[in-house]
C-alpha cells in the first residue's frame, strides 16, 4: 500500500502531510505548543516511553516526539484509547487504568486507520509487533451474590455508595459526592483520564447537581465508577470495600 504525502521539516521537526489521512509530526526535541485533540508517542533510547493525548510532561532532551493529528472522521480521544489497548497487545506496559466502550463499527474504522499510518509510524520507531508479554495483571470475576452487596468509596473527597449488579453494569447511587476539578498535568493541562472523566459526567449531566448525585448512575467498570467519581489516578478495585471492610479485589479476584 501507497499513501502520498507532503510535507516539510526543519532541524528540530518533520512534518507528513497525509491529507485525509492527517498528519505526522516527528520531533527531536519536546515541542512548546500541543494542540489538545493530539496524540503524542514519546520515543526514548530507540524504545517507546509513553504515550498521551492533548499534553505533554516534561521529557528529558534525549526524547523524540511522534505527533499523531487524526482527520476529522476520527474521534481523537477514542482513537487514543484504541491506540493504548493496540499497544498493550503488543506487550507494551502503559498502565492505562480506565475503560471505554467503543462501537464495533467505529474499531474497525480505527484499526484500518492504524494499519495505514504503520509503516510512517515503524519509521519514526513506534513498533507494534513485539511479543505479547505474560501479564501479572489481577483478574476478577463477578459473582451473583455480591449484587445486593452496598460497596462504599471514600477517596479525595469523593463518597459512594455503588452496586455491581450485573458483570457490566454498577450502579452508583444518588447522593454521592464527586471530585469538583480534573487534576492537572505538569503542563498545566487536564490529562485524559480527567478528559475522560468530565466527558462520563456530561453523559449524566441531568443526575449530577453541584458535584452530587441527585439521581442514581449506571457505569460499566470499576474503571468508569473511579473515573466518574475522582478522574481516577488509583486502583478502583481497592477503593470499593464492602461493610465488613473487604474490598472488591479481595471478593472477586481470581486466584
Amino acid at each position: 500500500m501507497t499513501v502520498e504525502f507532503s510535507g516539510d521539516f526543519s532541524d528540530q521537526r518533520i512534518n507528513f502531510n497525509l491529507k485525509n489521512l492527517g498528519e505526522i509530526n516527528y520531533y527531536k526535541v519536546q515541542p512548546t505548543k500541543v494542540d489538545e485533540e493530539s496524540i503524542f508517542i514519546i520515543i526514548k533510547d530507540n524504545l517507546l516511553a509513553g504515550i498521551s493525548y492533548g499534553s505533554l510532561d516534561d521529557w528529558s532532551d534525549d526524547s523524540r516526539f511522534v505527533e499523531i493529528v487524526v482527520p476529522e472522521n476520527v474521534i481523537a480521544a477514542d482513537f487514543f484509547y484504541f491506540l493504548t489497548k493496540e499497544l498493550d497487545k503488543a506487550g507494551y506496559e502503559l498502565n492505562v487504568g480506565y475503560e471505554m466502550t467503543i462501537a464495533k463499527e467505529s474499531i474497525e474504522v480505527y484499526n484500518e486507520y492504524l494499519q495505514k499510518l504503520l509503516p510512517l509510524l515503524n519509521l519514526c520507531g513506534v513498533k507494534l509487533f513485539k511479543a505479547k508479554k505474560k501479564t501479572s495483571k489481577a483478574r476478577h470475576k463477578y459473582i451473583k451474590s455480591l449484587a445486593d452487596v452496598p460497596f462504599s468509596i471514600n477517596y479525595k473527597g469523593s463518597k459512594a455508595t455503588v452496586y455491581w449488579v450485573k458483570r457490566n453494569e454498577f450502579i452508583v447511587k444518588a447522593g454521592a459526592t464527586l471530585v469538583e476539578n480534573a487534576p492537572l498535568t505538569k503542563a498545566g493541562v487536564i490529562g485524559f483520564a480527567g478528559k475522560f472523566g468530565l466527558r462520563l459526567r456530561e453523559e449524566h449531566a441531568e443526575q449530577i447537581k453541584n458535584d452530587t448525585l441527585i439521581q442514581d448512575v449506571k457505569l460499566r467498570s470499576v474503571n468508569e465508577v473511579g473515573t466518574f467519581l475522582y478522574f481516577a489516578g488509583t486502583n478502583s478495585w481497592l477503593q470499593l470495600k464492602s461493610p465488613e471492610g473487604k474490598t472488591l479485589h479481595e471478593l472477586t479476584v481470581v486466584k
